[in-house]
């Protein structure tokens, strides 16, 4: 965490300092972009519940897991259209960790695992593929106003990771929900205000809400799925010759519900936290 204090401190500072240096200097429009972006993300809350035939799985919340926090990476790659439109593809890859000691077995996708022990969250792999495309509404001498359109998919294998209990009659500790995965259609609002020539504040939102409706994927019978999320991002950003740096704070929430006679998944997480963030323009 200290680590991560000082990189913030480093970039904000660089931020200020950079300013004189910027004032003579034009960020012409650019066909290309590409940026990375770091944030650390804080769980405020959140739970994973799998069922599997007859069992129905414990619901363990994600605190409750020892997920308190945990780091995240975006890339992401702009072309700009003619039409002063644009479209972009992000990956975001979420570091997840945590570990946790319970008094009682947990059930977790059929199989029972002694609590006692431990349980490691950390080998869950999990990582979001976006394709955003984003059209002016309207736009003045200091704000602009955007709209955004595009698909998001999530792709989550959750692991409970321990030692399986003699009883069990299953030794899976996982679940796939990224066996299931889905593009879902995802809309937005973006934002931009001008404090000056080379800075300005952001602010975006974006969501999708899709219910409950049957899949082409079957897994022990007809698997239905349903899916939402929301998303709201606050940023100052400066430009630094053909350099864009930015500092922000972000919320993220996610649903995901699959179901079949087989089985009942389901995850929501609710994170929020700080990020920095460079993008470069050719």
């Amino acid at each position: 965490m200290r680590v991560s204090k000082k990189i913030f401190l480093t970039i904000a500072v660089a931020i200020v300092t950079t300013e004189s240096l910027s004032q003579g200097l034009t960020l012409s429009a650019k066909p290309f972009s590409i940026g990375a972006q770091y944030s650390h993300e804080f769980v405020l809350d959140g739970f994973v519940r799998v069922r599997e035939w007859e069992l129905p799985g414990d619901k363990m919340k994600l605190k409750e897991l020892g997920m308190k926090s945990y780091p995240a990476l975006q890339l992401k790659m702009e072309r700009s259209l003619k039409t002063k439109g644009s479209i972009s593809l992000l990956y975001d890859h979420f570091f997840v960790r945590g570990k946790s000691t319970f008094d009682r077995n947990i059930i977790y996708n059929g199989t029972i695992i002694n609590g006692r022990n431990g349980i490691d969250v950390s080998p869950t792999r999990y990582f979001r593929v976006s394709a955003i495309y984003t059209a002016p509404i309207f736009k003045r001498q200091n704000f602009s106003l955007l709209y955004t359109a595009g698909l998001v998919l999530d792709h989550i294998t959750f692991y409970l990771d321990g030692e399986v209990d003699p009883t069990s009659t299953k030794d899976e500790v996982l679940e796939g929900f990224g066996r299931q995965a889905f593009p879902y259609p995802v809309i937005g609002l973006k934002g931009t205000i001008g404090l000056s020539s080379k800075g300005g504040i952001h602010w975006e939102t974006s969501g999708t809400y899709v219910p409950k409706f049957e899949s082409f994927y079957t897994e022990g019978g007809n698997v239905y799925l349903k899916y939402s999320n929301f998303q709201a991002d606050v940023s100052y950003s400066r430009a630094i010759s053909n350099f864009d740096v930015s500092i922000g704070t972000k919320l993220r929430y996610m649903h995901l519900f699959q179901e079949s006679m087989e089985d009942t998944n389901v995850i929501t997480t609710l994170t929020m936290g700080p990020y920095i963030g460079a993008t470069y323009h050719f």
